[in-house]
């Protein structure tokens, strides 16, 4: 796969493409946005990495113009902010997810691995609006509805979007702060509000699609179907 890296602490973005380069990834590395915006002009990438604080152009600029150009593509925004200023303005810009610095690697590498596996789930979706979770379990990409065994499944509103994220993003890690985001248009709930909004989903569920990543988030998979 080939990744679009911008960071300008130069010990960490050698070690992120190092990582990367042993993980079987060809890394574009750029240390200014400036060098970003012309190097997308000239060639697609599979994954955008982008660091929010870089010298002459920042990343949440590179973003949104990455974002309007290939909006289907993954995007990875890092940085040392926290606040949900910045974690909503990520979102609202296009950014696929978002990474506090300092992280592992390893969770990096999660992260790419599911952004990618789920942007083939995407264009799966294109040709086939019907998402089978399950033997019992599908989705309808065009009506938004849950069937289990062909009869229509009932949630609330919130518990319904909630559904919709994960089906969308299947095998992708949510965090709290991208199920924030979607759910609570930015609006700073309290990981308990969360957690009990999962809880319920899970619970209305008849089968164990939802499972909690401890430490990063919630992922749905489906479920192999025979």
């Amino acid at each position: 796969m080939k990744i679009l890296l911008l960071e300008d602490e130069f010990l960490l973005s050698q070690a992120i493409r190092t990582f990367l380069l042993a993980s079987g990834h060809l890394v574009d590395h750029y240390d200014n946005g400036v060098d970003v915006l012309n190097a997308i002009e000239d060639k697609e990438h599979d994954l955008y990495i982008l660091d929010v604080n870089t010298p002459l152009i920042g990343g949440l600029e590179c973003l949104k113009v990455i974002a309007a150009k290939y909006p289907i593509i993954p995007k990875v925004i890092i940085s040392a902010y926290n606040d949900i200023d910045n974690i909503s303005n990520a979102f609202e810009l296009g950014c696929s997810d978002y990474l506090k610095k300092p992280f592992n690697l390893k969770e990096l590498q999660i992260r790419v691995e599911r952004l990618t596996f789920n942007n083939l789930n995407k264009a799966e979706e294109k040709q086939n609006p019907i998402v089978q979770l399950s033997e019992r379990y599908k989705f309808d990409n065009e009506k938004n509805i849950l069937y289990y065994d062909d009869i229509i499944q009932t949630f609330t509103k919130r518990e319904h979007s909630l559904l919709v994220l994960f089906i969308s993003n299947i095998g992708q890690i949510m965090t709290d702060e991208s199920i924030q985001s979607f759910i609570w248009d930015g609006e700073y709930v309290e990981a308990s509000t969360i957690r009990s909004l999962v809880n319920r989903v899970r619970t209305k569920l008849k089968e164990d699609l939802l499972q909690n990543i401890r430490g990063f988030g919630y992922v749905m998979k489906k479920i192999s179907v025979a």
